[in-house]
């Protein structure tokens, strides 16, 4: 398959040399010059794409798979990209779940109140040029250099009992595998480890509060549970203490 990475930052150099690996055609895009020769380790083809600035895709006209991996907080690409001819058979998107508001609850792809709305918007823009697009919202992207302990080397964190809602690349990997050979689109998904022990813990930080009464207290959990029904996935990295 012919599989174009549009915005190949950090996850999307991952996906890329895995699926280089696999023996698909990737291509990879990128808005800074510098990264082109590192892009080339990755993928079989690399471009240089700013949707501010850009006007020739002809590059993208033969892609079967186009994976949306653009800053999802930011606009200044929202314009170029409503320019956008080309089609594609598979669509995907990686957003955030930023999008939930800073409540204590669980939430679920169902949860549609109070939004972020630059995020929402963002969504939105790729859903109504492609209406295929599945939506994979992640959480905090973890694996390799980066880490929580890395994170806190000097210092410490201002709310320790935080519950974590992260994500290791492996699982980003494992999961995209799966659906670009899936018959599903039009979905979103939430992408989070399905523990969530606190900063705290991860950190193993003595507990100075009174735990007893923290455990108590309600939390912003993110659910994947969706996910895991639909693709009978089974995390490789399920909880952020082990990344």
């Amino acid at each position: 398959m012919r599989i174009a990475i549009i915005g190949c930052g950090w996850v999307g150099e991952k996906l890329a040399r895995y699926w280089t690996d696999q023996k698909h055609h990737v291509i990879a895009t990128t808005t800074t010059p510098d990264k082109i020769i590192p892009l080339k380790k990755v993928a079989v083809e690399v471009h240089l794409l700013d949707f501010r600035s850009t006007v020739d895709f002809d590059f993208l006209n033969e892609v079967d798979i186009a994976v949306f991996s653009m800053p999802v907080s930011r606009n200044d690409w929202h314009r170029g990209f409503e320019k956008l001819d080309e089609q594609f058979s598979k669509t995907i998107f990686f957003s955030s779940t930023g999008i939930y508001p800073q409540e204590e609850k669980t939430f679920t792809e169902n949860d549609t109140e109070n939004l972020r709305t630059d995020i929402l918007t963002s969504e939105n823009i790729v859903r109504k040029k492609y209406p295929q697009t599945t939506i994979l919202r992640f959480g905090g992207l973890m694996g390799n250099e980066r880490s929580l302990q890395n994170f806190f080397k000097n210092r410490l964190p201002e709310n320790p009992d935080k519950p974590t809602n992260y994500i290791h690349y492996e699982d980003i990997v494992a999961i995209a595998e799966q659906l670009i050979h899936s018959e599903i689109k039009a979905e979103t998904y939430n992408v989070v480890a399905p523990e969530h022990p606190s900063i705290g813990e991860v950190l193993n930080l003595e507990n100075k509060s009174n735990s007893d009464k923290t455990g108590m207290l309600p939390q912003r959990i993110i659910s994947s549970q969706h996910l895991i029904q639909d693709f009978n996935y089974t995390f490789i990295h399920p909880n952020p203490k082990c990344f």
